[in-house]
């Protein structure tokens, strides 16, 4: 599973990050960035659908 984040739709609320840390980290003008390049992990899959879920600004998205 692929983890992207459009950064046009990003208001960098920090959910993400805050929440997953071992996906996702600040970058040094506060968006996001994806830490994995391909989600193989049960446990990181379940993680990055729920940072999915709560992304305010709907930025997360999934692909297999």
């Amino acid at each position: 599973m692929k983890v992207k984040i459009d950064k046009e739709k990003c208001f960098m609320s920090g959910e993400c990050y805050y929440n997953h840390p071992e996906l996702f980290k600040m970058d040094d003008d506060g968006h996001p960035v994806v830490l994995v390049d391909d989600v193989a992990d049960a446990a990181l899959r379940l993680h990055a659908k729920e940072a999915a879920e709560v992304c305010p600004a709907v930025a997360i998205s999934l692909e297999d």
